[in-house]
């Protein structure tokens, strides 16, 4: 889950970025924090944004363009995410309909009501934005649009994202199935890769975006080329 931080007081931003890294933790979701201390630099930022931002936490009183202001804009270049307003003063809002702001979480309680709030969060932006899946004793939900690619060793399945792994007992076969339509593409019989990530390709070697390189099997060969050519128009 993206999730941006943008708020003109240094001190809540920083403090609502530890609650938000702990409930990272606590329900094993994977949330990447960004922080913006202005209206101004969160636009600038979401200008060619390569990967969307799910959830946006925005402060209502700000200096220079205010909260409400910020969303309007965010509305207007296309931004999609979830609007959380951070406020101390409830009556704004009744104005939240514009900009079809999520939820108000008043800045007081977002010790307490943090949790409740990413909860929600997730179930809006739907089961199948998602890959959940057992490690051991803990289950985890990864976004599926932070998943490169999938590698199978032997019994186990390894799931890769820019910054972490993990390992569960499945087949591949059955992932394949599992996520077709949804924009990963079989490379070889032990890769299922996320054709978005897929900076260049060539004969029997893929390169993802960071560098990776990821093995193309004979046998896959022309659905690869097929697949990616229609993707790179």
């Amino acid at each position: 889950m993206n999730v941006a931080i943008c708020d003109d007081e240094e001190i809540f931003r920083r403090h609502f970025r530890e609650l938000l890294l702990r409930e990272s933790f606590t329900r094993n979701m994977d949330i990447r924090v960004w922080e913006y201390s202005c209206g101004e630099a969160l636009l600038e930022a979401c200008v060619g944004r390569e990967d969307r931002l799910d959830v946006i936490f925005l402060d209502i009183r700000m200096q220079g363009v205010d909260g409400m202001e910020t969303a309007r804009r965010l509305r207007q270049q296309g931004e999609r995410g979830l609007i959380v307003f951070l406020t101390s003063l409830s009556e704004y809002a009744r104005k939240g309909y514009e900009v079809r702001a999520f939820r108000y979480l008043l800045k007081e309680e977002a010790d307490r009501e943090l949790g409740r709030l990413i909860e929600e969060c997730a179930q809006e932006l739907g089961e199948e934005a998602w890959f959940s899946f057992s490690q051991g004793h803990c289950h985890y939900s990864i976004p599926r649009a932070d998943i490169l690619y999938f590698e199978s060793r032997k019994r186990l399945i390894y799931l890769f994202t820019a910054s972490q792994s993990y390992s569960f007992y499945q087949k591949l076969d059955v992932l394949e199935a599992q996520l077709a339509g949804n924009g990963f593409l079989r490379c070889h019989r032990s890769f299922l890769v996320q054709e978005r990530y897929v900076r260049s390709w060539r004969e029997n070697t893929l390169w993802l975006e960071d560098g990776r390189e990821l093995p193309i099997s004979r046998g896959c060969e022309k659905e690869v080329n097929r697949r990616l050519m229609l993707r790179k128009g």
